[in-house]
């Protein structure tokens, strides 16, 4: 097993043992470079991984998810092997489950967490910090303006997790308590320490993990692709409605024209937004912005939603003036409920020649 100090220089280090069944330890070589993936994440502590077809037993002091693959530096081979953390990466596009990512958001597994994380006594502290959290993640779009909401709402929202722990570990100060303070904000973290406590037996925790690890790799492979992240948004209305809404951005891609400078056509960003309301129905928003330009239009599914809508089209329109932007265009159409219901995962994942199923 790994036997991790108390320096935090040890706290990346991975110190291997092969399981009781297996006939040999994987070989491996001094300053060598090997990839790991973890198949089953068995505590906070404790993984099982399969490192050059070879299945091993890792303890850490920071966690490890089912599926997660990570880079590895051989520092020392004998007499048990110690490894360093070099690295976490995504999966491959294969590992994608979309329909995972759907019913999650139909289901509103967001809602049953905060609803359904009440009957565990002897976890009550870390349930009772994960519904805190939950309510001010979805509560926040209806609080004071803030000029950094989106990216505080993302960094709560568990899409970053590992991107937070791989910055602590290049700092080399992890500890126990830089992990459990890191997961305090982080729906993910935090849920995977609760996970971790109910032995892996909690269903809607399963289910909500698993649904924002494929959304992670989904943006791996957004962002790889056309610059794209989608974003669930957990939204509770003052009047006790909680729904999630769907986000895409389309960050800017700046193409060099003639002379190495940049073509302002090119220079622009998209942001797109979905929300199925019970009394208005579906609402599709698209609002392309160049520099401080704003051209959008409102995609509704009946002519009761346009109206309303419309009514208040001049005001969302002076909130944008006067944060500085030049409305140049803005439009409410009429579209099938179809077209505008369809979900935004669809900008990312193209359905011509995939063979990828979006059925929820």
């Amino acid at each position: 097993m790994i036997q991790v100090g108390t320096s935090p220089m040890q706290a990346s280090k991975l110190f291997l043992q092969t399981e009781e069944d297996s006939t040999a330890a994987p070989k491996l070589n001094k300053n060598e470079i090997v990839n790991g993936k973890v198949l089953k994440s068995i505590s906070l502590s404790k993984s099982l991984l399969c490192i050059k077809g070879r299945r091993v037993i890792a303890r850490t002091q920071f966690p490890l998810n089912q599926g997660m693959i990570i880079s590895l530096k051989v520092e020392k081979v004998s007499p048990n092997p110690v490894l360093k953390l070099l690295d976490i990466k995504s999966n491959d596009l294969d590992a994608v489950k979309i329909s995972i990512i759907l019913s999650g958001i139909k289901e509103n597994l967001w809602k049953s967490l905060l609803e359904g994380l009440t009957q565990y006594p002897s976890h009550e502290t870390n349930i009772k910090q994960f519904r805190q959290l939950m309510n001010d993640l979805s509560q926040r779009l209806f609080l004071k303006s803030e000029p950094d909401l989106l990216r505080k709402i993302i960094e709560k929202s568990g899409l970053c997790w590992e991107a937070k722990l791989k910055n602590i570990f290049l700092k080399k100060t992890i500890g126990n308590d830089h992990v459990n303070n890191l997961a305090a904000q982080d729906l993910k973290g935090l849920g995977s320490k609760i996970l971790s406590l109910m032995e892996g037996k909690e269903v809607l925790l399963n289910r909500f993990l698993s649904t924002i690890d494929n959304i992670q790799l989904l943006n791996h492979i957004g962002l790889e692709q056309d610059n794209k992240i989608f974003i669930p948004m957990p939204i509770q209305f003052p009047d006790g409605l909680f729904t999630v809404g769907q986000l895409l951005i389309q960050l800017n891609q700046k193409k060099n024209g003639d002379h190495g400078k940049e073509k302002k056509d090119n220079d622009f960003f998209k942001i797109s937004f979905l929300l199925e309301l019970s009394s208005l129905g579906p609402l599709r928003s698209d609002l392309t912005i160049k520099e401080k330009e704003i051209y959008g239009r409102f995609l509704l599914a009946n002519e009761e939603t346009k109206m309303v809508i419309e009514k208040n089209l001049s005001a969302f329109i002076n909130t944008l003036e006067k944060r500085g932007f030049f409305v140049m265009q803005m439009e409410c159409q009429i579209k099938e409920p179809e077209i505008v219901t369809q979900s935004l995962i669809r900008e990312i994942i193209k359905e011509d020649g995939c063979t990828i199923s979006l059925v929820a």
